[in-house]
């Protein structure tokens, strides 16, 4: 991730792919120059393309398929219970161990929706689960993150998209420009480039699936931060929300992760950035229902479902049943969140290449090991749950003129180190963020404030080892 930020300083605010100072000749553009051969990569995932069939045949050859497997499956499960002498074996455990295979120790995987129009790609999640920890850590990407795309696959964006001019584009253009058909291929590579990962599977939704699993597994009760109103008749789109605890079905849901300004010009002061904020506490609360034993036995279908008639995916049915063991076993209270760090600039979103690889070691490559260590140190008490020790920065997030001046006042009389404090430009919210960069810190701090939560996120903290951003309530 060398000297990305060198690649975007003279990037104007127009898009890269406007074709005003770029644009081919006529005579390129022609119809003697459309029928030119392709690249080989293009060639190569022609060839690779399966031919089309027709709804029925493909609904006949998944029902095959699937009962083909399970009664493999169900044959070499009784095989499998029959030859074991373990009494701990569990009936799922030896089922899918042997169908599915061993999950390994880090998973690596994208979910992606697509807009009203299945072609960009506005919601972007890089995630790990981790096997030995049974956690999962999430790190979303804004949608107008700039990204280099590989001289491969720009070949073949331009391609099809002639008046494309530049490599250089917003990281959620580039299902759209690659097609509905290598879209989710061509942008998990792009993020594994950009990140310097592997990635394993790629998960590509829509509302439709999004409304469809929420609904069937009786919606999620969320807290919704602030009052949100907005309408939008060229997207069919209205949000109408009030702040607060909510039962959220799949058409409320969806008006919440959409939401970033109102009515009246307001809405969130960071604009994608937090509205990643609010998208990554739904997502922790989505998962916590969908993957609890009561939801999955009121509605097994429902899963089954989701993956065969909504989901775009290169997962496959043995893929499946290697993680199906897994999931009574994931820790819903270890879900990390993070956003790729960067800052604006012409209004796109140019990544922090230091604080990126910080987290990305953390998050995709750090030893499990050490993992584990540390938090059994922090269940032994032998974690440092003193912040006495950390830098501390205070952000006023209320209405309250001088209050983070107050909050450094109280604390520095504590014994706490407040190296900085100043305003806070993001979203307003009732209860005090007290934002870490590791866990067993910030706990202590919460007895100073009348409503507060701790939030692990390095990505905020920068610098600091604590940032409080000072809520509405204090």
């Amino acid at each position: 991730m060398s000297n990305y930020n060198d690649k975007y300083d003279d990037y104007a605010d127009n898009e890269v792919h406007t074709p005003r100072r770029r644009r081919r000749s006529s005579e390129r553009l022609s119809e003697k120059s459309s029928e030119r051969q392709v690249g080989n990569k293009e060639r190569q995932r022609r060839k690779k393309r399966k031919r089309r069939m027709s709804p029925a045949k493909k609904f006949l050859t998944i029902v095959l398929a699937v009962l083909g497997v399970y009664i493999a499956a169900l044959g070499i499960f009784t095989l499998a219970a029959y030859l074991s002498d373990d009494p701990n074996d569990k009936p799922l455990d030896i089922l899918t161990s042997v169908v599915g295979g061993k999950v390994p120790e880090r998973t690596n995987f994208v979910i992606m929706c697509t807009d009203e129009e299945g072609t960009r790609t506005d919601t972007i999640m890089v995630g790990c689960y981790n096997s030995v920890t049974n956690g999962i850590d999430i790190m979303s990407i804004p949608r107008d993150t700039l990204v280099s795309a590989t001289a491969a696959n720009f070949e073949i964006m331009q391609e099809r998209n002639p008046s494309l001019g530049s490599n250089v584009m917003m990281v959620n253009s580039i299902h759209s420009y690659a097609g509905s058909e290598d879209g989710p291929e061509m942008l998990t590579e792009e993020l594994a480039n950009l990140l310097d990962i592997s990635i394993d599977y790629y998960i590509r939704v829509d509302f439709d699936a999004f409304h469809y699993f929420i609904d069937s597994i009786g919606g999620v009760d969320f807290d919704v931060p602030r009052d949100m109103k907005y309408d939008d008749p060229t997207q069919d789109l209205h949000i109408d929300l009030e702040a607060g605890m909510q039962h959220l079905d799949g058409e409320k849901a969806e008006q919440l992760v959409r939401f970033r300004k109102d009515n009246y010009g307001g809405g969130y002061a960071l604009g994608d950035i937090d509205r990643i904020q609010v998208q990554q506490d739904f997502f922790k609360a989505l998962v916590k229902k969908a993957v609890s034993a009561d939801t999955i036995k009121s509605n097994p279908q429902a899963y089954l479902t989701t993956l065969f008639k909504y989901v775009t995916t290169n997962a496959g049915i043995k893929d499946a049943l290697k993680y199906i063991s897994v999931v009574d076993k994931l820790d819903t209270d270890n879900i990390n969140t993070y956003t790729l760090p960067g800052t604006t600039r012409n209004n796109r979103w140019i990544m922090d290449e230091e604080q990126t690889e910080s987290i990305v070691y953390e998050v995709f490559k750090r030893p499990s090991e050490e993992i584990l260590a540390e938090q059994e140190a922090e269940t032994n008490g032998t974690a440092p749950t003193d912040s006495k020790s950390a830098s501390i920065q205070v952000l006023n997030g209320g209405y309250t003129n001088g209050k983070a001046s107050e909050v450094q006042d109280m604390l520095s009389e504590a014994g706490y180190n407040v190296a900085d404090i100043g305003t806070y430009e993001g979203d307003k919210e009732e209860a005090t963020r007290i934002y870490v960069n590791q866990n067993g810190l910030g706990e202590d701090l919460t007895e100073y404030f009348t409503n507060a939560k701790v939030i692990k996120d390095s990505s905020v903290t920068g610098d600091y080892d604590i940032v409080i951003v000072v809520g509405t309530d204090e």
